[in-house]
């Protein structure tokens, strides 16, 4: 009897792991081909735009955002990105807070533009590039190495640290029941002097369709096979 209980338990874990691969999908929007749009420079109003997302099936398990943008200098920009579902509160995750400000820089990074992507799975934070062994292409863009966690500092850029506590990343998202409604991308230039571009922007919604559901279906035949074999085994006894 006790074997049969070890064995329902590794079913069920099994079950467990194959509910959330087997059923995972990806919703897209991609800005292509091209946006070119100027964010104001040195002007905190910025500029908005914005993906409507429809049809998907399923709770959110992981967000990916592709920036590319060229020109400016990379110290000066802020950037979030809001999420607002049908009838729902609104969720912000800070993509951008004035990258490589610390302490003793104020001022931030120098470097022109990113083609880079940021993901609610990214380890190296955007905000410390210059850490990680960057690379850039012919234009001087921040290209990698591979993917960033977002800057995720929710306080005022005119006084933002790699200090300032990270609350709001991209996994602000994960766990939304619903990938449908408005996501919104809004970019500022924080100080004058160099204009960016947004060249596009992409996003690559993770979701999975209540694997928790399924699951519980699986368990319930597992369940049911196991006592089935039970009542089985104690009338051979009888």
């Amino acid at each position: 009897m006790k074997k049969n209980i070890q064995q329902w338990a590794l079913a069920s874990a099994g079950l467990f792991a194959a509910a959330n691969m087997a059923h995972a999908a990806l919703v897209t929007y991609d800005s292509s081909p091209t946006l070119d749009a100027l964010i104001p420079d040195g002007n905190p109003v910025g500029d908005a735009f914005s993906a409507s997302i429809s049809g998907s099936s399923g709770a959110v398990q992981n967000v990916d955002v592709t920036l590319d943008i060229s020109g400016g200098y990379n110290g000066d920009l802020y950037g979030y990105l809001v999420y607002q579902p049908t009838g729902g509160s609104a969720t912000m995750a800070v993509l951008l807070n004035r990258v490589g400000t610390t302490s003793s820089n104020p001022v931030g990074y120098s470097n022109t533009g990113m083609d880079v992507t940021l993901s609610g799975m990214g380890v190296n934070d955007i905000h410390l590039y210059q850490n990680f062994s960057p690379t850039f292409n012919g234009s001087g863009q921040l290209t990698g190495p591979g993917t960033f966690a977002a800057d995720g500092r929710a306080v005022n850029p005119s006084t933002v640290t790699d200090a300032s506590p990270q609350t709001a990343g991209l996994t602000v998202f994960n766990g939304q029941s619903t990938a449908n409604g408005t996501w919104t991308l809004f970019l500022a230039d924080m100080s004058a002097g160099g204009q960016s571009t947004l060249v596009s922007w992409d996003l690559d919604i993770t979701v999975v369709p209540e694997p928790v559901t399924w699951a519980l279906i699986g368990f319930a035949g597992v369940l049911g096979a196991a006592k089935f074999r039970s009542v089985r085994m104690v009338r051979k006894v009888a």
